[in-house]
């Protein structure tokens, strides 16, 4: 009979904690997803930029984010533009 409650107590405990994890997981979706403006180019209209992410959430560490892109510099020709600067 002993052997029958510390079984049952044991399970109980190991539910308990499962509990306290999930809480955790609930916390971390109080943030929103991440939200990317458009690569801005460093010099120029093409190369290395950077972009910008923000987010909204009332516990989040984080909620302005600069990453670093990149602007192909023949993306013109897909759409049909010409490389040379007209004044």
């Amino acid at each position: 009979m002993a052997v029958l409650t510390l079984l049952v107590l044991t399970v109980m405990a190991a539910e308990g904690g499962k509990v306290e994890k999930q809480g955790k997981k609930e916390r971390k979706s109080d943030c929103g997803d991440w939200l990317w403006s458009v690569c801005v180019a460093i010099e120029g209209d093409c190369g290395l930029g950077t972009r910008e992410g923000t987010r909204t959430g009332i516990d989040c560490k984080q909620t302005i984010k600069t990453q670093r892109c990149k602007i192909p510099c023949n993306w013109k020709k897909k759409f049909g533009g010409k490389n040379v600067l007209r004044i």
